[in-house]
């Protein structure tokens, strides 16, 4: 009897419990904690002090590109309270995320989404600026630009007695501003009225084809590697591997398109190729306004194809992967790690590679080069603003640029020093060259002690210079 009584009891003491407010049962499951569980309040955490709160989540790419700047403002400016808030992720997650990029600022778990439904946060990033009774000044939903974060520092640290604004070093600050001019004839077809912009706009030129003469691929279609046509062997192209997910997209092709939508890995992305430039780089089509896609203007800025998001009708800057024009002026798109390598190499080396058909839906001739001897001429086409003799106009090279700094690497430098070891912007970046496959890919040192990958831009050294015109120049010891 005692033994029935016994279980009764227990299994009531279950009932009652789970009948309590989740609240009761434990402050990790359901409160705003901090990272070691303590319980939090938000408002007691930036109180008094003008604030930076950011929600973020591990798996966020724009997330990953925002954590470091934020901090270098928490290092740089100790009067402003930088806080981080999790979305809704596990606590070991979270903890893993921050103790990988040595972040320090204070960072609080929201487990139960009150945080997030407090302020009516719908996506990640999302960026509140607090002054210091607590009154919001800026609201940013989707990630925020490094000159509106520059902005917001400046502002802020003029709440703070005594304190003047510190470099960011963490933060490459654009070298122009954000301004809003009378639309020109040329983009007279695009906007009305006025319009945002970070380059001048009188520097825009027409390349002779209009809105999507160029057509984009947004359907692609691919066969294996294997099966591509034999005289493709000697041709580049852009390569790609995210997991089990590889892919090439030959630049006989990229000629006549410029722009593949496409889906790697899950990701959704842009492959862009401007043939004027030789420049190379892959970007995840997500901005602020969500998953987009790109096309072709027709216009260039600096002789570099300027895309166009087919959601607000923005222009995007190819080399930069930023918004230059139109109302996302500023935002930066997330670049992904590629290589240009021949299809040979491919086949050897990733023999289940997808490669994009020529069944494109379009009537082109795709054995065909329409820029054939371009890249053995130094002129161009069309002007640029920078002309450097450091090296041949047309000769490829790899850039990178780390905390404000650029710095090029000619494509036989790196042949010739094999692995090497540099400095960029106080950053120390390793290149890495395999012989077998002439693959080239960049790594920087993180403050944790790991090696993160970089996204370098592949392109002719004429482009990055006309772009970077204080560039840096790699030279190895043999080629100097």
């Amino acid at each position: 009897m005692q033994s029935i009584m016994q279980k009764a009891t227990v299994a009531l003491t279950v009932f009652l419990v789970g009948c309590l407010p989740m609240s009761d049962l434990h402050v990790a499951e359901s409160h705003v904690t901090t990272l070691e569980r303590s319980s939090a309040d938000l408002e007691q955490v930036i109180a008094g002090k003008p604030a930076i709160v950011n929600f973020w989540a591990s798996w966020c790419s724009f997330c990953k590109e925002e954590m470091p700047l934020l901090q270098g403002v928490y290092e740089e400016n100790p009067g402003i309270a930088v806080t981080g808030i999790n979305l809704q992720e596990e606590r070991a997650v979270a903890r893993a995320y921050v103790d990988a990029g040595s972040y320090t600022f204070p960072t609080l778990l929201d487990p139960a989404a009150e945080l997030k439904k407090k302020y009516g946060v719908f996506t990640q990033p999302t960026t509140f600026v607090f002054d210091p009774d607590g009154k919001e000044l800026y609201r940013k939903d989707g990630p925020f630009t490094e000159m509106e974060l520059t902005k917001w520092v400046k502002e802020l640290a003029a709440f703070v007695p005594g304190e003047a604004v510190q470099k960011m070093d963490a933060v490459d600050i654009p070298d122009t501003e954000v301004l809003t001019s009378a639309v020109p004839p040329l983009l007279a077809a695009w906007y009305e009225g006025e319009v945002r912009h970070s380059i001048p706009l009188d520097d825009i030129l027409s390349g002779g084809p209009q809105k999507d003469d160029i057509p984009a691929l947004d359907a692609p279609r691919f066969l294996l590697a294997s099966a591509a046509p034999e005289e493709w062997n000697s041709l580049p192209g852009i390569f790609v591997s995210a997991g089990d997910d590889e892919r090439f997209y030959p630049i006989n092709i990229l000629n006549w398109h410029e722009i593949v939508n496409d889906t790697i890995g899950g990701v959704p992305v842009s492959v862009t190729y401007c043939p004027l430039c030789a420049s190379a780089a892959i970007y995840e089509r997500t901005t602020s306004e969500g998953v987009g896609s790109f096309g072709v203007s027709g216009f260039l800025y600096e002789s570099n194809l300027l895309m166009y998001d087919r959601i607000t009708g923005s222009l995007w800057d190819q080399v930069h992967g930023e918004a230059v024009v139109g109302k996302l002026t500023g935002e930066k798109l997330h670049r992904i790690p590629s290589d240009v390598l021949t299809l040979a190499t491919v086949r050897k080396k990733w023999p289940k590679t997808q490669v994009l058909s020529t069944v494109t839906g379009y009537v082109r001739q795709y054995n065909l080069n329409p820029y054939g001897g371009y890249d053995q001429v130094p002129s161009t086409y069309f002007p640029v603003s920078t002309v450097d003799e450091r090296a041949g106009s047309k000769e490829l090279v790899y850039g990178i640029v780390q905390n404000g700094v650029a710095k090029a690497y000619t494509v036989d430098a790196i042949r010739r020093s094999g692995s090497l070891q540099d400095t960029v912007g106080g950053t120390t970046v390793w290149v890495q060259y395999d012989p077998e496959t002439e693959r080239i890919r960049f790594f920087r040192m993180k403050n944790s002690g790991e090696k993160e990958e970089l996204a370098p831009v592949s392109l002719f050294w004429f482009s990055w210079v006309a772009q970077y015109p204080d560039t840096q120049l790699y030279k190895d010891p043999e080629g100097m």
